[in-house]
C-alpha cells in the first residue's frame, strides 16, 4: 500500500510483490469455484475453500501492512532530503489515500446491493473497505513498537471470537447489537474488519523487520540478519501457530473465521514469508527476469479485484468438476498474457492502485494549500 514513492529504499525484495499477486491469483481462483460450478459440483468448491480460504484472504491484508510500513519508513527518510514534503502533508496524503480506497469499497456495495436487491448489503465488508478502515486504523499504531502491535493483534483475535460469540445471537435483530452485529460482521465470508486488521497489523510489524535489512549495504551483513531476524521472529513463531492452530479445535482451522482458522492463518503466512525471503535473498532460486508472472497481479491488484467481476456472468453456475479446471486454465492463462500486454503496453496508466496514490497526493497538496 505505497501512497509515495520508495526510492531511498536500498533494496526491494521481491516477495512481497511475488506473494500479494499469489494471494490476488487465488482470490480469483476461489471465486471463480464459486461463481462457476454448479450445485452438483460444490462438493469441489468446498475442497477449494477449505485449502485456500484461511491463507488467501488473510494473506492480502498482511502484505499490505508489510507494504504500508515500508511506506511509512521510507518517507520518514524522505522529509530528511525533501524541502515540498512535511509530515502533515505525509498524513493528509496517507488519509486520502485511505478515502478514496472506502470510497472504491462502497460503490462496490452498491453495485451489489442493486444486483442482488438487498439494501442491507449497502453496508457489507469487502477488501477495498477493510483495507481502507485498516489504514486508518494502524496510522497511530505505527508509532508504536512491533511488541505493543503483536499485543494488540491477539487480543483483538480474543476480542473478536467474544464478541462474534455474543452478537451473533442478534443477527437479523433491528436493535442495538443487531446493528452492530451488522456493521462489523457483514457477512462473515468476507474481511470482517476486526479479526482481518489483526493480519494488517501483523503485517507492520515484518514490514518494519524487511525496512531493518534492506536499510544494510552488505550483502554478507544482510544475509546474517536475515537468518536471525527470519529464522527467530517469523519461521519458528510460524510453524508454532500453525501448530497451534491445527490442533486447536481441530479440523476447524479449515472454516473461515474461525479462531484457529487466523491462528493457522497468521503462523503459514509467517512461514511462507521467511521462506520466500530466504530463498529469494539466498539466490536458492534464480530468476534472470525482474518481474515473474506474479508480479504482474501485484502491480495490478486493485484493477484486477475491480474488473475480475465480470467473470461472474461468464459460466455463471454452469461447470461440473472436470470442464471446471480446464475452462479456469483457459481463464488465467489469457488473464495472465493480457495482464502482461498491459504491463508493456501501458504500465501505470491502467494501474488503479496507481492512480489512487497519484491522486491522494494531488488532493493532499490542494488540501493543505486551501488550509494555509
Amino acid at each position: 500500500m505505497i501512497f509515495l514513492g520508495t526510492k531511498l529504499m536500498k533494496k526491494r525484495f521481491k516477495t512481497i510483490d511475488l506473494l500479494r499477486g499469489l494471494h490476488i491469483f487465488l482470490m480469483i481462483f476461489l471465486h471463480l469455484s464459486d461463481w462457476w460450478l454448479m450445485y452438483e459440483a460444490y462438493w469441489l468448491r468446498d475442497i477449494i475453500y477449505y485449502i485456500f480460504l484461511p491463507i488467501g484472504t488473510t494473506g492480502f491484508l498482511f502484505i499490505s501492512g508489510v507494504s504500508a510500513t515500508l511506506s511509512y519508513k521510507s518517507n520518514q527518510l524522505k522529509l530528511k532530503d525533501s524541502n515540498e514534503l512535511d509530515w502533515k502533508k505525509i498524513r493528509t496524503i496517507y488519509i486520502f489515500r485511505a478515502l478514496l480506497i472506502l470510497i472504491f469499497g462502497l460503490l462496490y456495495n452498491i453495485f451489489m446491493a442493486f444486483r442482488f436487491g438487498d439494501i442491507l448489503d449497502l453496508w457489507s465488508w469487502n477488501v477495498l473497505q477493510t483495507i481502507a478502515f485498516s489504514l486508518i486504523l494502524v496510522w497511530p499504531l505505527l508509532k508504536t513498537s512491533k511488541i505493543f502491535r503483536i499485543f494488540v493483534g491477539f487480543i483483538l483475535l480474543l476480542i473478536n471470537e467474544l464478541l462474534l460469540a455474543f452478537l451473533r445471537n442478534f443477527e437479523g435483530n433491528f436493535n442495538l447489537y443487531g446493528i452492530l452485529f451488522h456493521f462489523l460482521y457483514n457477512p462473515l465470508t468476507e474481511f470482517t474488519i476486526i479479526s482481518f486488521f489483526t493480519f494488517f497489523l501483523f503485517g507492520t510489524v515484518v514490514g518494519e523487520l524487511v525496512f531493518d535489512i534492506i536499510q544494510l549495504n552488505n550483502e554478507k551483513e544482510r544475509r546474517i540478519a536475515v537468518k536471525k531476524i527470519f529464522l527467530r521472529n517469523t519461521l519458528i513463531p510460524g510453524s508454532i501457530l500453525v501448530t497451534l492452530g491445527v490442533l486447536y479445535q481441530f479440523p476447524s482451522f479449515f472454516l473461515h473465521n474461525t479462531f484457529s482458522s487466523f491462528i493457522y492463518a497468521i503462523g503459514i503466512i509467517l512461514v511462507a514469508f521467511s521462506l520466500f525471503i530466504s530463498i529469494e535473498e539466498f539466490q536458492i532460486i534464480r530468476t534472470k527476469k525482474n518481474y515473474n508472472i506474479m508480479f504482474f497481479y501485484s502491480y495490478y491488484s486493485f484493477t484486477i479485484y475491480v474488473g475480475h467481476f465480470l467473470l461472474y456472468f461468464l459460466f455463471l453456475g454452469q461447470l461440473n468438476a472436470v470442464n471446471f479446471w480446464i475452462l479456469v486454465i483457459i481463464t488465467m492463462s489469457i488473464l495472465t498474457v493480457l495482464l502482461r500486454t498491459m504491463y508493456i503496453k501501458l504500465g501505470p496508466k491502467v494501474s488503479l492502485k496507481i492512480a489512487i496514490s497519484a491522486a491522494s497526493f494531488i488532493l493532499a497538496t490542494k488540501f493543505r494549500k486551501n488550509k494555509n
